[in-house]
């Protein structure tokens, strides 16, 4: 899929290990880290509907592969996919999983 204009995409290739992702997190005051797979339909369906949800916000979006960084997902207790996961201020505020609650995942957005 190709990413919208404008967006902060981060891809698998910016991190390679946990430490990494840490000081990314820390460095961020906002980033959302989406988890998924290239196998999963759900992840294909999803990713679209929040890049749309983040299209006038400021936000950098860090895409993991779990296929490709197990040890940032057994980090992280990701173990389903799609998993969403808001940082702020280099703490989690919000996850949501599988089924996403794209209002609670707007909701958190716009409360910062």
């Amino acid at each position: 899929m190709k990413e919208p204009a404008g967006m902060n995409i981060i891809t698998n290739s910016h991190i390679q290990t946990y430490d990494q992702l840490e000081k990314l997190i820390i460095e961020e005051e906002k980033i959302i880290l989406y988890f998924s797979s290239p196998a999963c339909n759900v992840c294909l369906a999803v990713f679209p509907k929040l890049m749309d949800l983040l299209k006038d916000q400021l936000t950098k979006v860090l895409k993991i592969d779990i296929n490709e960084h197990v040890e940032i997902a057994g980090q992280l207790l990701v173990f389903t996919v799609p998993t969403i996961l808001i940082m702020y201020k280099g703490r989690e505020v919000l996850r949501e999983s599988r089924f996403i609650d794209f209002q609670s995942v707007e909701r958190m957005l716009n409360s910062f």
